[in-house]
């Protein structure tokens, strides 16, 4: 043999378990073989210990109570003895500042010259602050940190006889050290990577955020699973636990269970590396058992599961024969070890932690044991100091690239100049011809009695993903950290069985939920993966489960689909004119195959096909549809261009017909769409697309089917799994649309990782065809804004054109294009787009705007600033942080500045987020007309700083700021999130009442001769009544004729213009999309629509009369020590203002559950 180690190993099975030391679990293999450096009984190892009172102790090396192995306060008594029900779990401190404690207790020299004499104060230090029922324990715990597990003066007398009986039978080294003095995942990452990257914390309580960054920054580099791929070798993750740390590295994704490893060792389809990681413990639809020697559970439990791991691997002759078997441990644990670690080379510069010249010391020794019919049982020996010789987990990673020939530098400068097993004098020159030991099976205890609890890792575990999920879509990490361990927690506390036996630990349906976890897991990789080009499997399809001993894995790119769904929606011939192109699906194809050839993908035209569904259409849109149709495309297009209708070249006799107005007539027709849903997804089920195009009506068939079957799940669900949709000119965010059809709200296309893997929204703002962008957050979204501008003739809208123009945009070859000619489109994976938000998100957030100085001189006001700080204050006495809250003032308040806070403030808001929106400053109200030219209704308007009569752009309307709000979560009885709007403004118009001055400012005289009308009977001029918005109609259900619009404040601020008017439709739109429709929240006015907001002086202060009543009424409340609902506090408020004369009467509107909810909000006295 070329090495010394032998040729003829073919397979590397890695099993790394958790969180003991060297000392502790292997320590007394100095009772078989005395040249281990292990425990010495006739001087073992000491360590000090001052406990709470100061004493002085000597806390010395033990071994375990036979038969108790786990780290429980108290102890559990001798069955059949039932533990105390308040048993408390408890974990040693193995986090780098407990090491540094752990390597010298006073700190002086942990990392430059290590004493080892601080593993019993850290334990008792941890548990003082750890247990919170026994903490008298903690003395207890350290000498459990410094204890030893014995062997049995026979082998059948080993407590432990998997883990005894291979090191009995095997090679044992006893200079094996962690990578690193630190937890869990840094370590992990070493024997995965080479290095942690620079991270060492875990995330935990307060560094969550570093944590996550640390988990995402692993999966940058190469491992030693992508480096084994890309040289066509098979790798395979094999573990039960849910969530396998492997499974989040490059080259690491699929993981497969324990009985897949069995399976593949009887077929003899074992790969050449196999990496195996315990379950930890974890809640995921069931309880599951922690194997993983992770404290507290009994170490007998993961025991049990390394036998069963070894003598599953070592029945079947012909694959153990080829076989290395490594069994390893991450880290130390906290338990106690007396060799001082070596010193090592740096793998960088940077750290997290507080460590002046990082990773120059490795990490606490550890247990490893190498097993195969090659090797020599015993020692490994050595020739030299320690110093000069040792292995950490970058020495796995260095045999396996000299075994594999693979480059180590790839793996970074540790596993360069590691030295490794595989040259150590401990290999047979033929393997051994005696059958492979089975090891005994493992006695494991009941665990009847102790409490329901996760590990701390399989916590963290799980705290990781949600976490990370919820840091991609934006939202706050910290909170979704905590949420996930108290969920879980609660969940358990208030289970009162005994857990079961491994395999057998379900719960109930209440516990969280396996597939939504799993979910999130997989979503995560997905994200993670596409960030690096990498492929991601099928979820329930895993290509390794198919692989052949010994056979690399073939690589063969994946067959690409294209199904189209165009936006002309009514094709045959009408009055002798037929469709505008005969040609047009040639285009398509064209302009699609040239695109994806551009980008590396050839395809055939047999790949790129069409839903027809012009038969559902039957005779097409009639004639009241198509006119309305036409009124809604003028009252669209209004504003967005200067040219008259006719300009834009769309002959009535043709277009419409085929435009507009099939899409008014999908719109009226529940029937037609739930029958061209059925359509699409019978063509999807027959076709099998990767990706679906779709342009205006066919936008709206395809969202429509597509969430359709996200909200239904089962079968409809698995049929448009792991699909990507891409939507142009599309009306899909059109409020009539969103109103009608959808319910107010354009939801999500997938749902706990189902559903559409990636949707890409192109929009142009020049588009004439009732476009919108789509407002609503969503992760999995791409919006993609295309912007062009296409010369017409005056005669014809060729629709095909204006496909080829989004399509072929330069936008969409730098956005679109790259990611859809990828492999990775087979296995749902795309690019995760550079612009996902990802910022911080906390449970409240405040929004503070007030304007005293406005630059007309005679619009001033004085007491809006005061306000501010007014309601300030009184958030923050009712628990928000200063940080939660921002305040804007004056000419900073213009109204791009406005809408910039106005997107921080709803960001990412969850169901139960608090946010509080509060204007204090003029309002007034605007006529705004319709397709005829008309001024049909007035809209309400606050005047920011910049406001101008004459600008659009510097309005802010009710109806614009419904955009902001009306995707957040909804629940009508108050469970959704919690937006509550304070506006102490008013928009009757005015300037000045009695020595106050009223918050509304007067039109111009032209701009208010709009608003009103001659009364020939009053002889006097009087309010306009306007005709019905047209935005508010309801198609299918409505009459035409005018009516009064009152704008009563009981439509206001309720998304009105996107929810249906029948609470019965809106609930069969809710059931159909899965929502509650658009969100209503909480409303709070100064004064009716038709009255002044005043100004009120509190001695030489001014404020508004409104705000300054609230806060009143509120401090009232809290010196009383009662509560009221927000109905009932603005009830009282009014009375106050009406006691003081100021004609004005404030104003509650939101959901009857909202309005009658306690408030919250308290303040103390109202001094200065």
């Amino acid at each position: 043999m070329a090495n010394k180690w032998p040729d003829e190993i073919k397979h590397v099975v890695v099993l790394m378990m958790e969180n003991r030391s060297f000392d502790h679990l292997l320590g007394d293999y100095t009772s078989i073989n005395p040249a281990c450096d292990g425990i010495n009984p006739k001087a073992p190892s000491t360590n000090p210990l001052t406990d709470a009172s100061g004493n002085m102790a000597v806390i010395t090396q033990t071994a375990e109570t036979a038969g108790y192995f786990a780290l429980w306060a108290p102890p559990a008594p001798s069955p059949p003895a039932l533990p105390a029900k308040d048993s408390e779990g408890f974990d040693l401190g193995h986090e780098f500042v407990d090491v540094v404690k752990q390597l010298d207790v006073s700190l002086k020299t942990s990392l430059t010259a290590p004493k080892l004499d601080g593993f019993a104060q850290d334990a008792y230090d941890k548990a003082r602050n750890d247990l919170k029922v026994y903490k008298t324990y903690s003395q207890s715990m350290a000498q459990r940190a410094m204890n030893y597990i014995p062997f049995g003066s026979t082998p059948a007398a080993d407590p432990l006889p998997a883990i005894q009986g291979l090191a009995r039978n095997f090679t044992v080294c006893d200079r094996w050290f962690a990578s690193v003095p630190g937890p869990t995942w840094p370590n992990r990452f070493f024997a995965m990577l080479g290095s942690c990257n620079g991270h060492l914390l875990m995330p935990s309580t307060g560094t969550v955020l570093a944590g996550i960054k640390s988990l995402i920054a692993q999966f940058g580099g190469d491992s030693i699973f992508s480096l084994l791929r890309d040289k066509g070798h098979d790798v395979r993750i094999y573990s039960d636990g849910a969530i396998p740390l492997a499974a989040l590295v490059k080259g690491g994704l699929q993981h497969m269970s324990i009985d897949d490893f069995k399976s593949d060792v009887a077929g003899n389809k074992l790969p050449e590396l196999s990496w195996i990681e315990p379950s930890y413990g974890l809640l995921n639809g069931k309880l599951g058992p922690n194997v993983s020697h992770h404290p507290p559970e009994d170490l007998r439990f993961g025991d049990q599961f390394v036998g069963e791991v070894f003598n599953a691997l070592s029945a079947n002759t012909n694959v153990w024969n080829k076989t290395l078997f490594v069994l390893l441990y991450d880290e130390h644990g906290g338990f106690h070890d007396h060799v001082v670690p070596p010193t090592c080379v740096a793998t960088g510069s940077t750290v997290d932690v507080d460590w002046p010249n990082p990773f120059t010391r490795l990490g606490i020794r550890v247990p490893a044991i190498l097993a195969s019919p090659w090797l020599n049982p015993g020692l490994i020996p050595w020739t030299d100091n320690l110093q000069a010789q040792h292995y950490d987990h970058t020495s796995l990673l260095a045999f396996l690239c000299d075994h594999f020939q693979l480059p180590r530098s790839a793996l970074g400068a540790r596993v360069v100049v590691a030295q490794h097993f595989g040259n150590a004098p401990i290999w047979r020159t033929a393997a051994s011809t005696a059958p492979a030991p089975k090891l005994a099976a493992t006695a494991v205890p009941s665990r009847a009695g102790l409490p329901l609890i996760e590990s701390q890792l399989a916590t963290q575990s799980r705290q990781v993903v949600d976490s990370a999920t919820g840091y991609l879509d934006g939202l706050d990490p910290e909170q979704i950290w905590k949420n996930s361990a108290q969920g879980v927690s609660s969940f358990l506390d208030s289970r009162t069985r005994a857990l079961a036996e491994p395999g057998q630990a379900a719960l109930t349906s209440a516990a969280p939920s396996a597939d939504s976890l799993e979910a999130k897991l997989r979503r995560l990789q997905d994200l993670m993966a596409t960030a690096h080009g990498q492929t991601v499997a099928a979820v329930g399809a895993p290509a390794v489960k198919t692989l052949q001993a010994g056979a690399a894995p073939a690589v063969v790119p994946a067959q690409l689909r294209v199904l189209c769904l165009p936006g002309v929606g009514f094709t045959p011939p009408a009055n002798g004119q037929g469709s505008t192109d005969a040609n047009w699906q040639e285009q398509w194809r064209t302009l699609i195959r040239s695109q994806l050839a551009q980008n590396g993908r050839v395809i055939d035209d047999q790949d790129i096909d069409f839903l027809p569904f012009d038969d559902q259409l039957k005779e097409g849109p009639d004639f009241a549809q198509i006119t309305r149709g036409l009124a809604m495309l003028r009252d669209d297009a209004r504003g967005k261009a200067d040219e008259d209708f006719g300009s834009w070249g769309l002959p009535v006799n043709q277009m419409l017909r085929t435009t507009v107005g099939a899409i008014v007539q999908w719109i009226e027709d529940a029937e037609l769409r739930t029958a061209l849903t059925q359509h699409l997804l019978e063509k999807i089920d027959a076709f099998n697309p990767q990706i679906i195009f779709a342009q205006g009506l066919g936008s709206l068939i395809g969202y429509d089917a597509l969430r359709r079957s996200v909200a239904k799940k089962g079968s409809a669900l698995k049929l448009v799994d792991g699909r990507v949709f891409v939507s142009f000119g599309s009306p899909i965010a059109l409020p009539l649309v969103m109103r009608e059809v959808w319910g107010g709200r354009v939801m999500r296309l997938s749902e706990n990782g189902r559903g559409i893997r990636r949707w890409f929204h192109l929009y142009n703002p020049n588009d004439g065809l009732l476009t919108r962008p789509i407002t609503s957050p969503d992760s999995a979204r791409v919006d993609l804004q295309t912007e062009f501008s296409v010369p017409l003739r005056d005669d014809l809208l060729d629709l095909n054109h204006a496909a080829q123009a989004y399509l072929s945009s330069a936008t969409s070859q730098t956005g679109l294009w790259p990611q859809l000619a990828r492999d990775v489109v087979a296995a749902s994976a795309l690019e995760v787009p550079a612009f996902l938000s990802r910022s911080g998100q906390r449970k409240r957030r405040a929004l503070v705007v007030g304007i005293n100085d406005y630059p007309e001189p005679g619009a001033r006001l004085d007491g809006c600033i005061n306000d501010t700080y007014l309601i300030s204050r009184m958030l923050q006495e009712s628990g928000y942080d200063a940080g939660d809250i921002r305040l804007l003032h004056d000419a900073r308040a213009t109204r791009a500045n406005f809408v910039e806070r106005l997107e921080w403030l709803v960001e990412g808001a969850r169901a139960g987020d608090e946010r509080v929106l509060f204007y204090s400053g003029h309002g007034t109200q605007l006529p705004a007309y319709s397709s005829s030219g008309e001024a049909d209704r007035m809209d309400e308007t606050l005047v920011l700083y910049d406001f101008d009569w004459d600008d659009e752009n510097t309005h802010f309307t009710d109806k614009l700021f419904r955009q902001f709000y009306s995707h957040l979560p909804f629940d009508p009885n108050g469970h959704g999130a919690k937006l509550t709007v304070m506006f102490d403004c008013c928009y009757a118009g005015g300037m000045t009442r009695g020595n106050g001055r009223v918050r509304g400012i007067t039109p111009p005289s032209d701009i208010r001769h709009r608003m009103l009308r001659w009364d020939p009977y009053a002889g006097d001029w009087d309010r306009r009544v306007y005709a019905a918005d047209s935005d508010g109609r309801d198609f299918s259900e409505h009459d035409h004729t005018s009516r009064a619009l009152t704008r009563t404040r009981s439509t206001q601020g309720a998304a009105t213009g996107l929810r249906p008017e029948k609470k019965a439709q809106l609930q069969r739109q809710g059931k159909l999309y899965g929502h509650h429709g658009p969100y209503m929240p909480l409303m709070l006015y100064a004064a009716r629509e038709n009255e002044k907001a005043n100004e009120y002086e509190v001695g030489s202060t001014s404020y508004g009369a409104f705000t300054y009543a609230v806060v009143e009424q509120l401090r009232k409340l809290q010196q009383e020590n009662v509560t009221l609902g927000f109905d009932k506090l603005i009830e009282q408020v009014g009375k106050v203002l009406s006691a003081r004369s100021l004609g004005q009467t404030p104003e509650i509107v939101g959901p009857s559950g909202v309005r009658e909810a306690v408030c919250p909000w308290k303040i103390s006295g109202l001094g200065k």
